[in-house]
This record gives structure tokens, C-alpha cells and sequence, in this order.
């Protein structure tokens, strides 16, 4: 039972950070202008999101580097282990 709560608690955490890294891929795709009523709001909350989501991406971006193209893949790359680490944690119950 206790096993059970710690594992759905992981479980939770691990989703929220996938729809965090998710969020922040979509939204570097767009760029409001910072001038208007919503662009410094779109501005701060990429900047949490940078914040947040930074720490993981950085590392994966020495094994991962862009060579050029100018497409980051960690994001997904970091999608793909987040979903692995659900997994396995399940499979622990």
C-alpha cells in the first residue's frame, strides 16, 4: 500500500515534468512580440519553463549537439526517458 503512493507520487511528478518539457517545446516555437499586452507574459512564464526544464536538457546537449542544423532534440530525447522512468517505476509494483 505504501509502496503503491510512493510510486503513483513519482508516477505524477514524472508526468507533470513531461507536460512541462512539452509545454516549453511548443512554446519556443512561437514568438509574440515583447512590446505587446501578451508577449511579456508569453516571455515570463518561457522563462519558468526555461528555468524548470533547463537543468535536465543541459546535460543531454553534451552527448546531443545540434551540429548545425539548429533543431534541438533533447526535449524529445528527455520525453523518451521521462516515459522509461514511468515505466520502470510501475514494473517495481
Amino acid at each position: 500500500m505504501v509502496l503503491y503512493a510512493i510510486v503513483s507520487s513519482l508516477d505524477t511528478i514524472l508526468n507533470i515534468l513531461v507536460w512541462i518539457v512539452l509545454l516549453r517545446a511548443i512554446m519556443s516555437w512561437f514568438g509574440p512580440d515583447p512590446r505587446s499586452s501578451g508577449g511579456e507574459v508569453y516571455y515570463r512564464i518561457l522563462n519558468v519553463l526555461f528555468q524548470l526544464t533547463e537543468p535536465m536538457l543541459q546535460p543531454l546537449r553534451q552527448f546531443l549537439p545540434t551540429g548545425g542544423m539548429g533543431i534541438d532534440f533533447t526535449p524529445l530525447i528527455l520525453l523518451l526517458i521521462l516515459q522509461f522512468l514511468r515505466q520502470l517505476i510501475w514494473s517495481l509494483v
